[in-house]
């Protein structure tokens, strides 16, 4: 293995350790060393790679926007009807749901350890992951032909999801989540698509997603 290999390696290692322990424990109550113990790394390597937890979480927010950003390209390329992109999406929760009843959603949980005093650092890279599905969602709202609705749609999807994951969390219930996803695809199923929909979105299929945005 390379010295470049390695070294990607180890920053790799670092920062999905970092997402796993912000997830579960928080980024107030996870230490760079608690990080550096799950990963497997010396702690002194940590500071050849990230200074601060706030790096590590930047870096562990950038990973999960490019997994999102995979997935969401990879059902505009391999399905045809925006409405089957959306269900598909919304059943993704039901695999997390409970891991959602234990810790919460990992994006909301950086956002809510972030605070008020950190709008420009960690919360707005949090909340732009949130952003960046609302924008997506939006599009597919469009093509099915709902125009002025098509964002109030893709808010009215997070706020479902995220709403359950709150609720799955206090208290404890991961069915919580699994019933507001079946009503919302429900919900998408039933909404009328007000534009014929001829051909593909896409223009070739790709490779599976990656699994970083669970």
């Amino acid at each position: 293995m390379s010295s470049a290999t390695s070294a990607n390696t180890k920053r790799d290692r670092l920062i999905e350790s970092a997402a796993v322990l912000f997830h579960r424990h928080g980024m107030i109550s996870t230490s760079l060393a608690d990080i550096a113990k799950h990963a497997e790394i010396p702690i002194g390597n940590v500071y050849y790679y990230f200074k601060t937890k706030d790096e590590l979480a930047m870096a562990a927010l950038e990973k999960r926007r490019r997994a999102l950003e995979e997935i969401y390209t990879f059902l505009d390329d391999s399905l045809d009807d925006p409405r089957e992109r959306l269900i598909h999406v919304v059943r993704f929760f039901d695999k997390v749901k409970e891991e959602y009843a234990r810790h919460g959603c990992p994006v909301y949980r950086m956002i809510a350890d972030a605070g008020e005093s950190d709008k420009e650092g960690v919360g707005n890279a949090a909340a732009g992951i949130y952003g960046q599905f609302v924008d997506w969602a939006e599009r597919q709202f469009h093509v099915l032909g709902h125009g002025a609705e098509a964002r109030p749609h893709a808010l009215t999807l997070l706020a479902g999801i995220q709403g359950a994951a709150v609720m799955a969390k206090s208290f404890g219930n991961p069915h919580i989540m699994a019933n507001e996803i079946e009503r919302l695809a429900a919900w998408l199923s039933a909404l009328p698509n007000k534009r014929i929909f001829l051909g593909k979105a896409g223009a070739g299929k790709r490779g599976s997603p990656s699994q970083d945005a669970a």
